[in-house]
């Protein structure tokens, strides 16, 4: 286990097979807010690394925390004895606990070295561990909600506009849109003006619009990309569209545009069937005949026990999240 400069690790992963867009520059940058003292950068060995991460460094109560949004691997097939050293020595470090929330598609080698590592799954987990991938290689399928409101959308003279280089104004409408719609579902926004510059300055990720017949942006929706993979950041439509089914024919430019660049799958992101509000995104998202994926989710490793589940109370009663 190396401890290396910010710099030294996005050097030392280029050519990675797997690099989640957790793990990525921008990402990892906007999510510290550009304060890389809350950040640790963790190799397995040097000089030739074949595993990497990126901890967010957290402390509460006096006790110090790291968080990993999954990690960034040399080779898709690395044995389950290099990942499980690498997490015993990760507990080396003078950390109190490590928690882990991966986005990556669930594999049972990756649970059998967080287990040997001494990991378990949280008391109570906060995050939704389902998304459906779609093939971009293939005819893509819809259902007959979606076949509906995409003949709607081609009579309403609709328009696609891909930014290139995204500019303050586009970040704004952007965020305008957002607000608007977290008005209407009651849903507060994870990212501020500086957060979403930092990420569309970098090559991984990607804003489009939707215009309507008065050059109106109505709809939109920022992406992840890397390799011949995508997959949903935030999305955002307000009332003008729900009126002429623009979400629905985002989506359908999207994939399109996206198969010309050669993207083979995009990931939805986070499906959460529930009896919740959550259910009518799911009903939308579910719409795209895909493959549904279990992610490998959240994983958790305390030095003292007691803290376990004093970290499932803090969740659920003090920051009110919901269990998924």
């Amino acid at each position: 286990m190396e401890k290396v400069s910010k710099q030294e690790f996005y050097s030392l992963i280029k050519g990675f097979e797997q690099i989640p867009f957790t793990q990525t520059e921008a990402w990892v940058t906007a999510h510290s807010r550009h304060d890389d003292t809350k950040l640790a950068f963790f190799v397995d060995q040097l000089p030739e690394p074949l595993i990497a991460c990126v901890a967010h460094v957290k402390k509460k109560a006096g006790h110090k925390m790291y968080y990993i949004e999954a990690e960034a691997i040399r080779y898709k097939d690395i044995k389950h004895a290099k990942l499980t050293s690498f997490f015993q020595d990760l507990q080396q470090t003078g950390v109190d606990v490590i928690e882990i929330n991966s986005p990556m598609p669930y594999d049972a080698t990756y649970e059998i070295a967080l287990r040997q590592a001494g990991f378990l799954r949280p008391v109570g987990q906060f995050s939704v561990a389902l998304s459906s991938y779609i093939s971009l290689e293939n005819e893509i399928k819809y259902n007959d909600n979606w076949k509906r409101n995409m003949k709607k959308a081609a009579n309403n003279q609709l328009s696609f506009e891909v930014i290139d280089n995204a500019v303050d104004d586009d970040i704004n409408d952007f965020i305008k849109l957002y607000n608007e719609m977290s008005v209407q579902k009651n849903v507060a926004p994870t990212f501020t003006f500086s957060s979403l510059r930092t990420l569309l300055a970098s090559a991984n990720f990607k804003l489009f619009f939707v215009k309507n017949e008065q050059n109106e942006r109505i709809a939109t929706i920022l992406i992840h990309y890397n390799n011949n993979h995508a997959g949903l950041v935030y999305a955002a439509s307000g009332e003008k569209a729900h009126q002429c089914a623009a979400s629905f024919f985002m989506y359908d430019k999207l994939f399109h545009y996206l198969s010309q660049q050669h993207i083979k799958t995009f990931d939805m992101e986070k499906l959460a069937p529930s009896i919740h509000s959550t259910n009518a995104v799911f009903l939308f998202k579910n719409g795209i005949k895909g493959e549904y994926i279990v992610v490998n989710g959240e994983w958790s490793w305390y030095k003292n026990s007691f803290l376990r589940p004093l970290m499932y109370i803090a969740k659920k009663w003090f920051l009110k999240k919901i269990e998924w």
